[in-house]
């Protein structure tokens, strides 16, 4: 069995990943002790399930690298349970300006500086957008960006690679050229945002039989329940800057939350379960879905605490039914959310 094959048969085993965006960038990282101690219970989770656990870090969350060098601390920590961890990696970005570097040099500069800030082998690395300003006219995707990857997992410096922020059109076109050294797409998905369900992604996917890995499933903290119109967003938090986070569209949004609430009330008392919940499951129960039975859709919170990892991670109550699952799709296709992923204020 190849290294990508292991990989993508090893992700078909996970239920819920852990994403660590969140753990440093923000105003005020959160320490290493605090960091660790939620990182450590997602792999005992995972090991009690007889399964990997999956960690999906960015080269650029944060200054310095300081996401990788997390990651580096805890396994210097902790080195026997590195070999019970999916590593997936975004970079090829330019951190200080926020844009793609998708030049082959650049792309192999950035799996090594990665690599080494991380303390050794990335299963999956990704570029985090498409370099568009290397495409030439009839360009569908930069060549280029990809055979710098293949090239590093050809030699065992990362074991797959990912595809990140792509539309169906690209999926197919790189998954024509590069199929072999594919295992998942990164992509977001929430209730509050189910673009790729309507515009050709998650069908792509499921036709390749690529993983799904739905990062924001809790609309960047909305689906928390714990954002209201009185709520005050530090300096640096990208929320502070989202439309969908202010006034009249916060409001409009709201309609969705109290909807989801009633649908946690009419269940019986001992099977009550959170709105964080509720919105996990709600992007979990897809894998159940015919029409895109090729894929397999996992959700990475985040969780900054052993507790908030407790709730994302529970797989027992981060479930729906099908009744449930009917009865919000029947409510969000009447929904529209206010405020795009990106729009800001």
């Amino acid at each position: 069995m190849s290294k990508v094959t292991q990989i993508i048969s090893d992700l078909q085993k996970i239920d819920t990943g852990y994403g660590l965006m969140s753990l440093t960038w923000r105003p005020d990282p959160i320490p290493n002790e605090i960091a660790f101690a939620s990182m450590k219970r997602v792999i005992d989770l995972a090991l009690e399930r007889n399964t990997k656990a999956f960690f999906n870090v960015g080269e650029f969350y944060g200054p310095d690298q300081i996401n990788l060098i997390l990651v580096k601390n805890f396994f210097e920590k902790y080195p026997e349970l590195r070999k019970n961890v999916i590593i997936s990696c975004k970079g090829g970005m330019d951190g200080a300006t926020v844009t793609p570097r998708g030049k082959y040099e650049d792309v192999l500069a950035n799996v090594e500086s990665s690599v080494k800030a991380i303390g050794g082998y990335i299963d999956v690395f990704e570029v985090a957008r498409i370099d568009e300003s290397l495409l030439k006219e009839g360009d569908v995707y930069p060549q280029e960006s990809f055979k710098a990857l293949a090239e590093k997992v050809d030699e065992g410096k990362i074991g797959a690679i990912s595809l990140s922020e792509v539309n169906a059109k690209q999926i197919k076109a790189i998954a024509a050229d590069w199929k072999k050294y594919l295992s998942c797409v990164e992509v977001e998905l929430s209730l509050f945002s189910p673009n790729i369900l309507r515009d050709g992604v998650a069908k792509a996917c499921s036709e390749l039989g690529l993983i799904v890995i739905c990062y924001s499933p809790l609309g960047r903290g909305l689906l928390t329940g714990q954002i209201t119109p009185s709520s005050t967003f530090k300096e640096g938090d990208f929320k502070a800057v989202l439309k969908r986070f202010h006034g009249d569209a916060l409001a409009k949004n709201q309609v969705c939350i109290d909807f989801l609430n009633r649908v946690i009330q009419e269940r019986p008392a001992e099977k009550r379960i959170s709105l964080v919940q509720l919105a996990l499951g709600w992007v979990k129960h897809w894998n159940t879905a015919e029409e895109f039975k090729g894929a397999k859709f996992i959700p990475i919170p985040s969780g900054s605490t052993v507790d908030k990892v407790n709730e994302n991670l529970n797989d027992t109550k981060t479930n729906i039914t099908e009744e449930e699952f009917t009865k919000i799709n029947n409510f969000l296709k009447d929904f529209e959310t206010a405020g795009d992923r990106y729009e800001h204020v």
